[in-house]
Order: C-alpha cells, then sequence, then structure tokens
C-alpha cells in the first residue's frame, strides 16, 4: 500500500453515493434507449417517458452531488473545513484536559481541535462504516502529517454506547454524527450519552441535522428538556452562514443544520 503522504479529509458526499448515482442514471437512460426497439403502444409511449424522466431526475441529482462534493472540499470551495473552524468556535473551553469528538470521520474536527488547543489531549471515536470514504488508519495518518499525532489518539466505537466511565472528558464536540447513528433512534438518549462522559461543567458543541423533522421531530421539547439537565445550553441557527453557498443550503447537504452548545 502506497504511504499518505498528504492530509486526506475525504468529502460529506462519499465517492461510492456519486458511484451508485452514476451507474443507475447511466442504466436508465440505457433502458429508455432500449425501449425504442419496441413497437410503439400506449404502454411502451409511458414506459419510455418514465425512463426518461428517471434517467433525467438521477442525472441531475448525480450532477448536484458531484458539484457539491467539489464546493465541500478542501482542493474546491473548502466549505468542509470553514463549517467545522465555525463549530469550535462555540466551544467555551480554555484548551486544558482532555477532548472528545464524537464521530470523526476522517479525524478533520479532532486534528482541528487539536491544533486549536495545544495543550490538549484529544480523542476522536468513530465506527467507520463501510459507506464512508474514512477509516481509524487515515486519521492516525492526517494527523502524523499535521504534527499532532503525540496529542490524538483514534478509538473504534459506537456513539449510542460510549466506552469511557463518566466524567472523564473535560469538553466534547460532534458535527454531523447523531442522525447517522442508527443504534439509537432516540437522539434524546444518544445526547445524554455524549454528555455522560463529561466532568461537571464542562462544555461542548454538537452539530447535526437538528432541523430535520424526520429526525428532531419535537426539537423544542428535546432542548427544553436538555436545559434543565445541564448547567448551560444555547442553540444556534447554522444555516444560513455566508461562508456556505446557497448551493449547498439544501436539506441534502447543510440547510437543516444547527447547533447545541453549553456547559454540563
Amino acid at each position: 500500500m502506497k504511504e499518505q503522504n498528504q492530509p486526506d479529509y475525504a468529502n460529506w458526499v462519499p465517492r461510492k453515493l456519486l458511484a451508485v448515482l452514476g451507474i443507475a442514471g447511466g442504466f436508465l437512460a440505457f433502458l429508455f434507449l432500449l425501449s425504442f426497439l419496441l413497437t410503439d403502444s400506449g404502454g411502451v409511449i409511458i414506459l419510455r417517458i418514465l425512463l426518461a424522466a428517471a434517467a433525467v431526475f438521477v442525472l441531475l441529482s448525480w450532477g448536484y452531488m458531484a458539484h457539491a462534493r467539489f464546493l465541500l472540499s478542501y482542493e474546491g470551495g473548502g466549505v468542509q473545513g470553514k463549517i467545522l473552524d465555525n463549530l469550535l468556535q462555540y466551544l467555551d473551553w480554555d484548551g486544558n484536559g482532555k477532548l472528545l469528538d464524537i464521530g470523526c470521520g476522517s479525524g478533520a474536527l479532532t486534528i482541528k481541535a487539536a491544533r486549536k488547543y495545544p495543550q490538549a489531549q484529544v480523542v476522536g471515536m468513530d465506527y467507520w462504516g463501510a459507506m464512508w470514504d474514512y477509516a481509524q488508519s487515515q486519521c492516525e495518518a492526517n494527523a502524523r502529517l499535521e504534527g499532532v499525532a503525540g496529542r490524538t489518539a483514534f478509538r473504534k466505537g459506537d456513539a449510542a454506547q460510549l466506552d469511557f466511565p463518566d466524567g472523564h472528558f473535560d469538553a466534547a464536540v460532534s458535527n454531523f454524527v447523531f442522525h447517522e447513528v442508527q443504534t439509537q433512534p432516540d437522539k434524546l438518549a444518544l445526547i445524554r450519552e455524549s454528555l455522560r462522559v463529561l466532568k461537571p461543567g464542562a462544555p461542548f458543541a454538537f452539530q447535526d441535522v437538528f432541523y430535520s423533522k424526520r429526525t428532531y421531530p419535537d426539537l423544542m421539547v428535546m432542548l427544553t428538556t436538555l436545559s434543565k439537565e445541564v448547567a448551560d445550553l444555547n442553540f444556534i441557527d447554522t444555516r444560513h452562514n455566508d461562508f456556505v453557498p446557497k448551493f449547498l443550503k439544501t436539506p441534502l447537504i447543510v440547510g437543516q443544520m444547527g447547533l447545541i452548545c453549553g456547559k454540563k
């Protein structure tokens, strides 16, 4: 295997998704062309229209996601990095102690936190599912290349059952992770689990698709409940930051993001 010599933070639009959309769109277009080999009839014409509409829809979806990937990428628009930098602005922490990044993916937020807080020890944990272009070895290589390997560690785990004792960390962050955790559909319970491993008074900043009615149908109730369980809680609408192009402000990408922050 070729040694990684440049940081690779991958992309929130995975290659596998683009491949699936491209193959599906091409296949539908191929079926549409094949339909002209059939004898015209009412049913064939309807089938041809449906195939054409489906092919156009899927290929347009591929085009949208491909451009979104470019805008998000560190080599293109750099929006991923800007969103993570913005998240850390809401973490009210002096940088002394241990920080946990829940769902670290490629290690981008973990490493940004380690660079921002040079006195901190930062742990990134993730399940590293097959759908995403992420891996533990990738995180470790990125940390080495960014010069923070000595203050970072990466562990495989489940955000629904964190393998850490109560009150173990001095701060915690998470970005676009909670909605992906299939092992815990109750997102309030998931956030409580994240808070469990924090010391009393420890700061946190969690960003997710909080404006998604499907994932968070009772957002205000959840926030009211959490506000009674922690010392300080704030909710930030992060959907309309100037550094995010309008093209990305859709439910498919970052059009539903919000952030909860405060102190346990």
